[in-house]
């Protein structure tokens, strides 16, 4: 807390500065009285002047060593107030020995100045007292000589002149506790003046590290312009950021470093939590902290053959995530410097932190792609290279399948007839495999051209085995799909095949399976719908997976890998059209292929 005597004080500063102007007016006023003191001394006719001259010289004297004397420092103290008084009692007798030796009229305002003098220089109140009383005794004085010491006229004016000193005694009071008051308020918006600037510097040092987190997307880039920001905001030519690596337990470095504003690469480089120093002892505890001289026990700082150091540390929540150092300026590190280095390090260490994860992420993610690629390339060349002696298989199996190479041996024309039959499976899962790859990789031909919708669908279904009791409802709008013939092919294949397979009726045992196509805007659709068990509501969203197997003892009973509806949706997607699944009324499963149509000319007026 600050003390009437605190020099430092911006109340006592701003008092002493008053006091000293009103001082040196008196000096002024104080010189040109002397003047016209010799003056009248010197031109007194016939008397003896050595009375008058000893006083000029004593006066003079005075008047010479109050004006040297130093005030700024005796009026913090009672010694400055003791020199006004003294000041003013000899201002009284000047006036009183004039009075006295002209035998003049006492003026009551000549000694009423003293006591206001005294007042304005804003003395303590026992000296003011003091000047008080002895003003009204010298005005006693000098009316006791001209009117009589007990006469009425002598007591009415001394009682005006006690009053006025008292009244100027009051008025003092006030002043000075006004001023005092007004002083105060001023200290507050001083005090609150220095806050705004203090918070204007912050708020600057934050946009400006906002300008430079938003300068990149990846840590290489926004890393030199962000510790750049927050050296220069503490006036350090040094700048870092290290990274906790939790798997190693250590600190590492992240390069590159800001030093005397250039881009500082660096060897990787990591400190461990367990050996001592700065950034260890502030990342652990949490709290900033200085190293105004470094001992050489200090690893990293030995490294960066730092002069000084302050370090902050970097967290998001309450998880530490690394550590802000700035070092080697030229003063000592002070706690606003700590402060700023604080209010920095919040948005820097959000930033990096998420700057962090998502390079993981993109990293993790061109991995995946790497992977994906390797695994499309390899099922592609897999298949490749299957499909060469598949086929010659297939092939020799039909060939032996001819009814004029057929045996007599009827277990021996079953084996061939089954291997053929698994040849084919082998080959339609070599397909999909084949096709799937491509979709993943976006890497699938299409070949869109106009086709008849209803021509295409019968004879696509009757590439398809066990079809007879497959229902047909066609459309009575001629239409023409632009699609690309061979994925429409699968597309229709997959989702009939599929019907047959697992839509068979528990009651009859039958699978009744009808294909309908419905014109719908823009769009024609082809729907397939079967009559057997459906698809349990909690499995909806999984129909279109890769190798779902909804029912997985129907499907090792049934055959099939679960790629045949995956394909199909991507199909569809890659010819612009969508497929959905919806339950049939009544029970049993439907899915809807919808595609865009072309009109055929003529077709409509």
């Amino acid at each position: 807390m600050s003390t009437g005597n605190d020099e430092h004080s911006t109340t006592a500063g701003t008092m002493v500065d008053y006091r000293i102007r009103v001082i040196n007016i008196g000096l002024i006023v104080s010189w040109l009285g002397l003047v016209l003191f010799g003056i009248w001394g010197l031109t007194r006719a016939g008397d003896d002047q050595t009375t008058e001259i000893g006083l000029l010289i004593g006066l003079g004297a005075a008047l010479v060593l109050l004006t040297v004397a130093p005030w700024r420092s005796s009026i913090q103290s009672a010694v400055g107030d003791w020199l006004i008084v003294g000041w003013s009692l000899a201002v009284l007798i000047a006036q009183l020995v004039v009075i006295l030796r002209e035998d003049l009229p006492s003026n009551g305002l000549g000694f009423l100045v003293v006591p206001f003098f005294a007042a304005a220089t804003a003395i303590a109140l026992p000296q003011l007292i003091v000047v008080e009383v002895a003003s009204i005794s010298a005005y006693w004085v000098a009316l006791g000589e001209s009117s009589g010491y007990t006469s009425a006229s002598t007591a009415t004016s001394l009682l005006v002149f006690a009053a006025a000193s008292v009244f100027i005694l009051l008025v003092s009071v006030r002043v000075r506790d006004q001023f005092e008051e007004t002083s105060s308020r001023y200290d507050e918006l001083v005090e609150h003046e220095a806050d705004l600037a203090k918070r204007e510097r912050e708020l600057s040092s934050l946009y400006d590290v906002s300008t430079a987190i938003g300068a990149g997307s990846k840590i290489s880039d926004v890393l030199p312009e962000l510790i750049g920001k927050v050296a220069d905001a503490v006036s350090a030519p040094v700048g870092l950021v290290l990274r906790h690596n939790g798997d190693a337990d250590t600190l590492e470095l992240l390069s590159p470093i800001w030093v005397n504003g250039h881009i500082i690469t660096t060897d990787p480089f990591a400190v461990s939590l367990q050996k001592p120093g700065l950034a260890q002892r502030v990342f652990i505890s949490g709290s900033p902290a200085v190293v105004d001289r470094v001992d050489g026990e200090d690893r990293l700082l030995d490294e960066l053959d730092a002069k000084n150091a302050a370090a902050v540390a970097l967290r998001v929540g309450d998880t530490p995530i690394g550590v802000l150092i700035a070092s080697d300026k030229d003063h000592a590190f002070t706690k606003e410097d700590l402060d700023t280095l604080a209010a920095l390090a919040v948005p820097a260490a959000l930033v990096l932190d998420q700057m962090s994860r998502y390079e993981e992420a993109r990293v993790s993610s061109q991995r995946m792609t790497e992977v994906a690629e390797m695994k499309t390339e390899f099922v592609s060349v897999v298949s490749h290279e299957l499909r060469t002696p598949l086929t010659s298989i297939i092939g020799a199996l039909r060939t032996l399948q001819r009814p004029e190479l057929r045996g007599e041996d009827d277990r021996a024309n079953q084996l061939v007839d089954m291997a053929a039959k698994q040849a084919n499976r082998l080959r339609t899962l070599i397909e999909d495999l084949l096709v799937m790859s491509r979709l993943e990789a976006t890497s699938l031909p299409v070949r869109p051209i106009q086709i008849a919708f209803d021509p295409f669908i019968a004879d696509t279904l009757r590439t398809i085995h066990d079809t007879d009791d497959v229902a047909v409802e066609i459309a009575d709008e001629a239409t023409v799909v632009v699609a690309d013939p061979d994925h429409l092919g699968r597309i229709l294949t997959n989702l009939v095949e599929n019907a047959l397979k697992y839509g068979t009726d528990p009651e009859t045992g039958g699978s009744d399976v009808t294909v309908r196509t419905s014109r719908v805007g823009d769009n024609i659709r082809l729907s397939v719908a079967d009559r057997g068990p459906g698809i349990p509501y909690d499995k909806h969203d999984l129909v279109f997976q890769r190798f779902t197997q909804l029912a997985p003892n129907a499907t090792r009973s049934k055959g099939g890998a679960g790629l045949g509806l995956s394909i199909v949706h991507g199909l569809a997607e890659v010819m612009g059209g969508r497929v959905w699944y919806e339950p049939t009324l009544g029970g049993g499963a439907t899915f809807t292929l919808s595609l865009p149509v072309k009109e055929e000319q003529g077709s409509r007026e």
